[in-house]
């Protein structure tokens, strides 16, 4: 493909809310640095379109005060590889890194209850990443974790294995989550049952569980066969082998949050520090928001140490 093709294309991708170009694929096998280490997936070098329209967000659903938080659709190229973990990080994970380090993690932690009707959210000591409100296995994602303490067993692990490990920027995940697509979800551009094939989103089995509504406009009209959190892997995998990169958990990213993409940096190596850098920018969607926020390109803020029962992290390493 020619530079002129190539620079085409990109300009359509963008007009159309599009926010990838890249067609490589991961050649490397994927690898652990040691037992108790997740397994990393390398990812190719390339470009892709990182982003999406108000136009887009509004039309699926999101309320408009909402949108615009994607914009503008920008090209994001990586110079070199890096590796991804396949998964979140897992209950057991975590808990081999409190082992060894002696790490401390919240004693509380905001978790979603209906009251008088309403659904609410509330801090409640006596949960935890070890009992965070529902029963989890060893193999389930950790959550009611801060982006501190994703930050904090990432630098334990660099310190454990000599390599360069960190949370992901945003430009790394949306790379990471679209693996080379071009549409809303990386199974495809319609919100339609195929969600339940590959990721644990808010559906009907949620709906059920949580008496909530159950519309097309609340929650994918199939069943993933979990209410709350699955295992990590438990779906099929996107075209680069990285699972659960959309739903089962939102995932903290390394950013400091800004309202949009002006200004952002093109070199997806690098990580934000400019804006409001007391919060982060969490992707992925998780089994608990509405249908409307769960997409490749969803972006919201929290404050760094927000502790919540649906959101996790994953790790990259650079080295």
């Amino acid at each position: 493909m020619n530079r002129i093709v190539s620079i085409a294309l990109l300009t359509l991708a963008a007009a159309f809310g599009l926010a990838t170009v890249s067609n490589a694929k991961p050649a490397a096998r994927p690898f652990k640095d040691c037992p108790q280490c997740p397994q990393m997936v390398p990812l190719p070098a390339g470009s892709f379109m990182m982003g999406t329209s108000a136009e887009a967000e509004i039309k699926s659903g999101m309320p408009k005060p909402q949108a615009g938080h994607a914009e503008p659709i920008h090209q994001v190229t990586f110079g070199k590889g890096f590796a991804m973990a396949a998964t979140p990080v897992t209950v057991a994970q975590f808990r081999a890194f409190v082992t060894e380090s002696g790490y401390r993690a919240p004693d509380a932690c905001t978790s979603q209850h209906k009251y008088d009707g309403h659904f609410i959210y509330e801090t409640a000591p006596g949960l935890s990443w070890q009992s965070p409100g529902f029963a989890q296995g060893d193999d389930y994602p950790v959550v009611c974790v801060s982006a501190e303490d994703g930050e904090a067993y990432a630098a334990w692990l660099s310190k454990k294995t000599g390599h360069k490990y960190a949370v992901p920027n945003e430009s790394q995940y949306e790379y990471g989550a679209r693996a080379g697509t071009t549409t809303a979800y990386f199974w495809g551009e319609e919100r339609d049952a195929k969600a339940c094939e590959y990721s644990n989103q808010p559906d009907l089995d949620q709906a059920i569980a949580l008496k909530a509504p159950s519309g097309p406009e609340y929650r994918f009209q199939c069943h993933d066969g979990y209410a709350f959190t699955s295992p990590v892997a438990h779906y099929k995998p996107n075209p680069w082998g990285l699972y659960d990169m959309l739903g089962n958990i939102w995932e903290w990213t390394s950013d400091c949050w800004n309202d949009s993409y002006k200004d952002a940096p093109s070199d997806g190596s690098v990580t934000r520090t400019t804006g409001d850098c007391d919060a982060r920018s969490s992707r992925g969607g998780s089994y608990g928001n509405a249908v409307f926020s769960s997409y490749v390109a969803i972006r919201a803020p929290r404050h760094a140490t927000y502790v919540g029962h649906s959101w996790g992290f994953r790790v990259v390493r650079t080295d």
